[in-house]
């Protein structure tokens, strides 16, 4: 199919130009999901049949969608003619200079051109580089007062933009992750939690997605946390887990205005709609004590390229919602020390044994400043050695 598994660009459609999302799963190549949206346009999503015959790329339309009365897609009962439709529409997309570009026609002499764009190359958000902890500190204070940061996000590495799991995942059809995934998940969670969730309820279902994401499942969602200093606890931690040593020299944290929290705060967010969107998102920490313990929040979208579609935002609405500061990698032994000091560890974050033992395997990452004690030589222990249990002494 196409190496880019998410496109945006334009059809022709008898009501006018629509603007159009390109969506295509890489384990399904066979298959793409065609979003619809404009300001005078009826907002659709069209499952489209995929078959390549040399450079072209053949398409037939096989299911259509509507948005509910939430914006979610949905498969709505058709009446003859537009099943007549979508049966004789023909579309075909042709591979030039990285782009796709195209037609579509039907029985009834209709047509109109399609493309979508070679991705753009954007200018991602400047950073401010920290060569210190303590300016990290200051900076921290200086985004929240200056500029109104309400929540933030920390990075193992300033060379990885904003994406979430499931995009880097290679899937990008929500749809059809709302239809298989979240069901599965769900009913595994109840085994295991003793509880019950409703997906047609938002909160049981913003929950579960919660969950999934703090479990390790691909999710639509980006992990945000309303303290700059956890951000920078995970930033570090995640270089550490990461082991990149020289390649990566800089962690990253992220800070994202109040402004942009509450413009992208709907009442109601519906994951699988026609229009790309990222959105902010408050997730209830019910039966789930790391969300809480993080001071956890999440961004939810369907767009893979986050950051070019805030800078986007930014452009329309002449301010600027992202900022970030890149702090280097070798200050991770200090900033954890301080940030330990402050209650902010691996045992904090992840309640349980398993950070516990996270914890001291981030100890063991780095060596922390030692204090040299009368009579006994730098570095060394100033508790007793415990006796072996007999079972345990060497032979």
């Amino acid at each position: 199919m196409t190496s880019r598994l998410q496109r945006f660009g334009t059809i022709e459609t008898a009501a006018g130009v629509a603007r159009a999302m390109l969506c295509v799963d890489a384990d399904r190549p066979d298959e793409m999901m065609v979003h619809l949206f404009g300001e005078k346009i009826a907002h659709s999503a069209v499952l489209v049949d995929c078959v390549r015959d040399g450079e072209v790329i053949k398409l037939a339309p096989r299911l259509l969608y509507r948005p509910d009365e939430s914006g979610g897609l949905v498969l709505p009962i058709l009446d003859v003619q537009e099943i007549k439709a979508m049966s004789t529409t023909q579309a075909f997309l042709r591979d030039k200079d990285d782009s796709l570009v195209g037609e579509w026609s039907n029985e009834e002499g209709k047509s109109g051109r399609m493309q979508f764009l070679k991705p753009r190359r954007f200018r991602g958000v400047k950073p401010k580089i920290c060569n210190s902890w303590q300016e990290f500190k200051d900076w921290a204070t200086w985004i929240r007062t200056e500029h109104d940061a309400l929540t933030f996000r920390g990075q193992g590495s300033s060379q990885f933009g904003l994406s979430t799991t499931f995009h880097r995942a290679g899937r990008h059809r929500i749809e059809r992750y709302c239809a298989e995934e979240i069901p599965t998940f769900k009913n595994h969670a109840e085994a295991v939690l003793g509880a019950r969730f409703n997906l047609r309820d938002g909160e049981d279902f913003s929950t579960v997605l919660g969950l999934a994401q703090h479990h390790g499942l691909p999710t639509p969602l980006l992990d945000w946390t309303d303290s700059p200093y956890v951000a920078a606890f995970f930033a570090f931690t995640d270089a550490l887990e990461a082991a990149r040593g020289g390649k990566h020299t800089h962690v990253r944290v992220y800070g994202l205005t109040r402004q942009f929290v509450n413009q992208t705060s709907p009442h109601v967010v519906t994951l699988p709609t026609a229009v790309p969107y990222v959105a902010s998102l408050a997730i209830s920490a019910r039966q789930n004590a790391r969300l809480y313990a993080q001071q956890g929040r999440f961004l939810v979208t369907n767009v893979a390229a986050v950051e070019a579609y805030i800078r986007h935002m930014e452009v329309l609405a002449g301010s600027q919602f992202l900022f970030a500061v890149d702090l280097p990698v070798h200050l991770a032994g200090q900033a954890l020390e301080d940030l330990a000091y402050m209650g902010l560890t691996a045992a904090t974050m992840f309640p349980g044994l398993d950070g516990v033992c996270r914890m001291m395997r981030h100890a063991m990452s780095f060596a922390p400043r030692s204090v040299k004690a009368p009579g006994h030589p730098a570095g060394a222990s100033m508790e007793p050695t415990p006796a072996l249990a007999p079972e345990m002494r060497p032979l």
